[in-house]
Order: structure tokens, then sequence, then C-alpha cells
């Protein structure tokens, strides 16, 4: 019998368990080589003598150590004690799983349920670009730290798309959790990554709502329900539920995977979409995640088309320039510090918290000329009021649609430290690829702009300010480079405008590596109404 003080792989002392299944129990440990805190999965000494139980527990040490994200919770290490009992070492995670945080507070915040879920689906765009399913995503499975990180953990029962999973799986068996059951799983057919969104957007019902969608009085008729019945609207069980979270969830969840997202990325974004006609406050996503996100996904990668047995490939494939249509469609993101005099934060407590903080005295006021953007400083009193802006945007017409979607709300946090970034290119002309790419700053009402205010990360390159979005349409009203600071930029009279453009026509040197990259920090318009 395991017990607290006992040592496992000669190296982690037990201290508590703080998790157990039917397979296997979690302990809270110390590493004695670095005395950090950690996670010890340790296999029941009851299963270990079943192959399959046992080569399953071995096998989610090989999923994991392929993947490396914030929003999964990363291997330190593996073995066997004496006795060949298996064990796997996790970071320890800080917080609550959210099916947790669900039972104590009972719906979430729309913003923070998004959140959460979107960071799940930034973590699987990367699983599944590695050519993992991982068949068993509800709210048990996500912890969500105190920094506000929403980590996926229990790759137990993942597929692998390259032959691994051989044997793993007995005839006639479905795996998974009833409750998130997509009707492919249930059904025993193929799985693919549209197998995980639709189990996500389960667990974003259950967040939003405080309820599961199909209750029933057993697993089997939990399942029978997931394949026969329509996801019912989010919205018809809890009216604050803003339509376009209803309908990411009633997408995901679509019986007919082609009829889903098209891939976890896809929804990651969409969660990030928040309607300008709407009155949801905006999701706010960790630095560390949106920063991983940039890195893992959106560099020439592409998810992997379903092959004629409905399974993805394991192999990621250049993208080809084409993009799959999205039928939630991509709304600008509703929110703006300023133009609601309150900033969300991320807190503690195990979950993404808001607090709303007033400006107080250093809110514009009518008639001021007060900069939008910290550390940029106003013109003369009188001469320019700040505009509130009702969305901000990413812009990126001539390529694949989307230019780090994930991080747009990093140039309005009122944060200098954090930025919204164009991807990387080889060249400053974007690899002549594209024109250039660049952020839309919708307007709470139309109005004159007369200033631009910005904060960048590097000197160099060239942009223009559109009174517009880019397109033919669109009038240029001012220009700059950018000076790897607080700048402003001042902008020609004309018509009023509901939206205005950063658009980027030369990049600078990334002023974080290679290549050619703009950093965005923080970015406000002044003008007059």
């Amino acid at each position: 019998m395991t017990a607290a003080g006992d040592l496992v792989g000669g190296r982690y002392r037990l201290e508590r368990p703080i998790g157990s299944g039917g397979m296997a129990t979690v302990w809270r440990a110390i590493d004695g080589e670095t005395g950090a805190a950690v996670a010890v999965k340790l296999m029941h000494p009851r299963v270990q003598d079943d192959p399959d139980l046992h080569a399953r527990f071995r096998r989610e040490a090989d999923v994991v150590a392929r993947l490396d994200h914030p929003c999964i919770v990363r291997l330190l290490d593996r073995g066997s004690v004496e006795d060949e009992q298996p064990f796997i070492v996790f970071e320890l995670v800080e917080g609550v799983s959210l099916k947790a945080l669900i039972r104590q507070r009972g719906p979430l915040a729309p913003a923070e349920a998004a959140s959460i879920a979107s960071q799940v689906a930034r973590g699987l765009e990367l699983a599944h670009r590695s050519g993992i399913v991982h068949r068993d995503i509800k709210s048990h499975n996500v912890l969500v730290t105190d920094a506000g990180v929403a980590k996926l953990t229990d790759f137990g029962i993942a597929r692998l798309l390259d032959g691994m999973q051989d044997g793993l799986t007995r005839t006639g068996t479905v795996l998974g959790t009833s409750d998130y059951l997509a009707p492919e799983q249930a059904r025993g057919l193929g799985v693919d990554g549209r197998t995980d969104v639709y189990a996500l957007g389960v667990v974003l019902y259950e967040a939003l709502t405080g309820e599961l969608p199909f209750p029933a009085d057993s697993p089997m008729a939990v399942a029978l329900r997931q394949v026969r019945d329509p996801m019912p609207d989010p919205c018809d069980v809890r009216p604050g539920v803003p339509p376009y979270l209803a309908a990411i969830v009633l997408r995901a969840c679509e019986k007919d995977p082609d009829a889903r997202f098209r891939s976890a990325l896809d929804m990651a974004d969409a969660l990030m979409d928040v309607p300008s006609g709407g009155t949801a406050a905006l999701p706010v996503i960790p630095a560390e995640v949106a920063a991983a996100d940039a890195d893992t996904g959106r560099l020439g990668l592409a998810v992997p088309d379903a092959d004629a047995t409905g399974v993805i490939s394991a192999s990621p494939v250049p993208l080809d320039g084409a993009t799959a249509p999205r039928s939630v469609a991509r709304a600008p993101r509703r929110r703006w510090p300023l133009a609601i005099g309150a900033v969300l934060v991320l807190g503690a407590l195990g979950a993404v918290g808001f607090v709303i903080s007033g400006r107080g005295t250093d809110s514009p006021v009518p008639g001021s000329a007060q900069s939008p953007v910290p550390g940029v400083p106003g013109g003369m009193p009188g001469a320019a009021t700040a505009l509130p802006l009702a969305s901000v945007t990413d812009a990126d017409p001539g390529g694949e649609g989307r230019e780090m979607p994930g991080e747009v709300p990093l140039s309005y946090d009122g944060n200098a430290d954090t930025s919204w970034r164009t991807e990387k290119y080889a060249t400053a002309d974007f690899g002549g690829l594209k024109d250039g790419v660049g952020l839309s700053l919708g307007l709470a009402a139309p109005a004159v702009a007369t200033r631009l205010d910005l904060i960048s990360d590097g000197p160099g390159g060239r942009f223009e300010v559109l009174a517009g979005e880019p397109g033919p349409d669109a009038r240029v009203v001012g220009s700059g480079a950018f000076e790897g600071g607080a700048q402003s930029v001042p902008l020609t009279d004309g018509d009023p405008s509901s939206t205005y453009t950063l658009w980027i026509t030369e990049l600078p040197p990334n002023a974080k590596g290679d290549g050619y990259r703009a950093y965005v920090s923080e970015i406000g318009l002044e003008g007059t109404a």
C-alpha cells in the first residue's frame, strides 16, 4: 500500500493524494533533487497486471512528451518502482478543475467561460497537429491555475494517429465519458480533431449554463441522446448567455463532424471574436498562452484534412493559401478599456477572475486631449478627446484572412509589456505575399480621428493610417514609421469614419529574434465626434 512519505523512483517523496481514478492515484510530491512540488501519477497495483491498462498508462507519458504548450500539463519524468508499478511525473498545477469551479460557483461569467474554452482549444490545436486526439475532453480534465491559465490533462485514452494505438482498445469498447461523447465516438466510428471540438463545445455549454446538455438515467442513455437529440441552445437555458457564444456551442456540437469548426484553432479564434453590437465583456487570454499560440500554430502549418476514413493524418501539411469558411462570422472584438472605464485582469481563486478598476481622475473626459494610450503624452487641452473604441480586429485581406487574432486583446490591455504581433516574415515586404497587415479600430460612433497613439517594440518599417478597413475605398489619413516606443501620428481631417486601420506596409526587423515582425503594445485614437 502506497503511503505518504514513500519515495517513488528514488527521488519523489509522496505527500498526499490529490486525485484518484480507476487506474491511478495522483499524489502531491516533492522532487528530492530540485525541491519543487510535483504531481506523481502512480498506477494502482490492483490493475497493473492488466496488459491493456498497463500499456495505456505508459502510453500517456509517450503522448504528453510530444506536447509543449502552456495549456497542456507538462511531463517531467516517468519510470517504475521496484515492483514494476509505473509512475508519471507532471508539473503540479496550483488551481482547481473546471468541474469543481462550476460546482462551487454555478454558471461562469461568459467572458470567463470563453477564455477558458479558448485556451483549451489552443492546447488541442497543438495536440491535433502532433497527430493526437484526446478523446476524453471534459470539465474534470481542465485545470485552471491561480494565474488564470487553463491546462488540459489526462491523455490516458488519447488516440495516436501514427499506429502507436494498435491493440490498446478492446473490440466493441467505446472510450470516453458519455456526458461529453461526440456522436461518432458513441457509435464507435473513426475520430479526429473534430471529435475533441464537440466535447469542448459541451464543456463550454456546461460552463455557461452550469449544467450538462443531455441528462439521463444511465451513461448509455446519455450516449444515445448525444447521437439522437439536437444540442439545446444555451440561451434557452440561461438567457444571459451572449448569442455569439451560444452559436459557437451549437456549431461545435453539430452531429455531423463536417458541420463543426474545421479545427480547434478556428474555435479558439471564434471564442475571442466578440460582436461589436453586443454587450459581452471581451475574454482575456494570458500573455504566455497568446505567445505560445503564435509560436506553435500559425507559421506555415494547417490542420490536416480528414482522409476517407474520417481520421486526420499525423503529419502537418503546408498551407495552400485557402481557409475553410466559418459559419460563425468573424465579429469584431467588443471591449476597449477606455470605452467603459474598466479593465479586466486575471484573478485568483483558481479561475480567470475579473476585477473592475476605474481609472479615476486619469480617465479621459469630454473636451480633454488626454492620450488613450498610457505613456503617450496628450496634446493641448480642448484640441481633441480620446475616441471610445467598440472593437479591435486583426486585418489580413491579402493572406489567410487573419493575423494573430488571439493576441489582439494585448494591444489594448493597458499593459505595455504585452503586444499584438504580426506573424514573422522572411523579408520586410511580407515575402512578397501581400501588401500589408494591420489592426482595424472600430469606433463606438463615427468620428474624425486627428491623432493615432501607439506604443511599439522595435524601430523601423512603415505604416499608414486608413480611414476605413483596408481596401480600395479606404482613405490614407496618416503615415509614419515605428519608433520602438511611445509615439503619436497626426492625422488629416476629413469625413467622419466608423473605422480606422493601422496598416503596416513594411515590417521592421524583428525586435526579439530573426526575420521581420511588428509589435503593437498599445493603440488608441483621438479626435472629434
